[in-house]
C-alpha cells in the first residue's frame, strides 16, 4: 500500500515526463522514472500475497469486507461534506477509482474455483494454464491492449497472478527457492530494466506507457522477484498484523472520489510547481506517510463496530 501511495504520487499526479521534460532535468526524470518502476509492483504483489495463502471464501468475510468499503465511503463523505462540500459524486466515479475494490470482489467470488483447480489438478497442467495465461495476457493484455485484460486493471489478471501466487506456494522449484538476495537482485535489476527501457523509447518517440502496465511481463517478473524475497524473510510482529488487517483501508481513503484529485493529487501537483526538488520531495513522503497511518486508524473503529455487530447477532 506504500507503494500504491507513492505510484500515484508520481504519474498519477505529474503524469509521465516529457521530452521537453527530458531536456531540461534529464536528472530528475531519470530518477522519476526509476521511482515509478520500483513501485509499480505494487497491485500485482498484492495479488500475489492472496494467492500465496489462498483466499478462504466466507460469506461473513465477504460481508466484512463490503461493510469496510461502506463505513470508509460514509467517513469519507461526511470529511468532504464538513470541509468543502462534495461537490458532483457518480457512480462512474466509484466504478473507475474503487476499481481495485470490484476486481478484488471479483477475485473473492472465484476464489474457490481457482484453488480447487491449482490443488486438484496435476502440477503439470497448473504449468500449461500459466504459460498460456500469460502469453496470452501479454499478446492482448499490454502488446495490443483490449479491453478484457485492461493493462491488468482487471479480475481477469487477478486471477492469474493468483493462481501463479498459489503456483509457487505449491510447488517450490528453482527459480522460486534462490537466496533472497538474489531476488532482490532480480527486483532491482527489473526495475532498471524498465527505467531504461522507458527512457529508450521515449527518446524514439514510442509511446512507452505499456511497459508500466501491470500485464507488462516485466513489471510481473519484478513483482515475483520482491515476492519471493519476503517469503524467505522468518519473523512474526503483532505490530504487522495490526496494519496489515486494515491496509485496503489505505486505498479506500485516498481514492476516495472527489477525494483522490482535489485533495491528494492536487496537494502533490501543488508542491511540485511551487517547491525545490528537496522540499517537494520531503513533503510528499511526509504526505505519503500521513496516508499510509490515519486510515488504519480510521478502519480500527470500523473492526470495533463490526465484531461488535457480529457479536449481537
Amino acid at each position: 500500500m506504500f507503494l500504491v501511495l507513492v505510484v500515484h504520487a508520481d504519474f498519477k499526479a505529474l503524469g509521465m515526463p516529457s521530452l521537453a521534460d527530458h531536456a531540461a532535468a534529464p536528472v530528475g526524470t531519470f530518477m522519476r522514472y526509476l521511482v515509478e518502476s520500483f513501485s509499480i509492483v505494487c497491485v500485482n504483489v498484492f495479488i500475489l500475497i492472496s494467492g500465496w495463502f489462498s483466499i478462504k471464501f466466507r460469506f461473513v468475510r465477504l460481508g466484512e469486507l463490503l461493510f469496510q468499503l461502506l463505513f470508509i465511503c460514509l467517513v469519507m463523505f461526511g470529511f468532504l461534506a464538513l470541509m468543502s462540500g462534495v461537490g458532483e459524486l457518480s457512480l462512474r466515479a466509484f466504478v473507475d477509482d474503487y476499481w481495485f475494490v470490484w476486481s478484488y470482489v471479483m477475485l473473492y467470488l472465484f476464489a474457490p474455483a481457482l484453488n480447487s483447480f491449482v490443488d486438484k489438478e496435476p502440477k503439470k497442467s497448473v504449468e500449461t494454464f500459466l504459460l498460456f495465461f500469460f502469453l496470452l495476457q501479454t499478446l492482448f493484455g499490454c502488446l495490443i491492449s483490449t479491453d478484457w485484460f485492461s493493462l491488468g486493471y482487471s479480475p481477469l489478471s487477478f486471477m492469474g497472478l493468483y493462481v501463479l501466487g498459489r503456483y509457487m506456494r505449491l510447488y517450490p522449484n528453482r527459480c522460486t527457492t534462490q537466496s533472497r538476495t538474489i531476488d532482490l537482485v532480480a527486483y532491482m535489476g527489473m526495475a532498471l530494466l524498465i527505467t531504461l527501457s522507458v527512457y529508450l523509447l521515449h527518446f524514439l518517440q514510442i509511446d512507452p506507457s505499456k511497459v508500466y502496465a501491470y500485464s507488462c511481463p516485466l513489471v510481473i517478473v519484478e513483482s515475483v522477484s520482491l515476492f519471493l524475497f519476503f517469503t524467505k524473510l522468518s519473523f512474526k510482529s503483532s505490530a504487522v498484523n495490526w496494519l496489515a488487517v486494515s491496509c485496503l483501508s489505505i486505498f479506500l481513503v485516498h481514492c476516495f472520489p472527489g477525494f483522490f484529485e482535489r485533495v491528494y493529487l492536487y496537494q502533490i501537483r501543488a508542491w511540485f510547481m511551487g517547491l525545490d526538488t528537496l522540499s517537494f520531495v520531503l513533503c510528499t513522503f511526509l504526505w505519503i506517510l500521513f496516508f499510509l497511518f490515519v486510515p488504519v486508524f480510521i478502519d480500527k473503529l470500523r473492526i470495533f463496530i463490526w465484531h461488535k455487530m457480529m457479536t449481537r447477532s
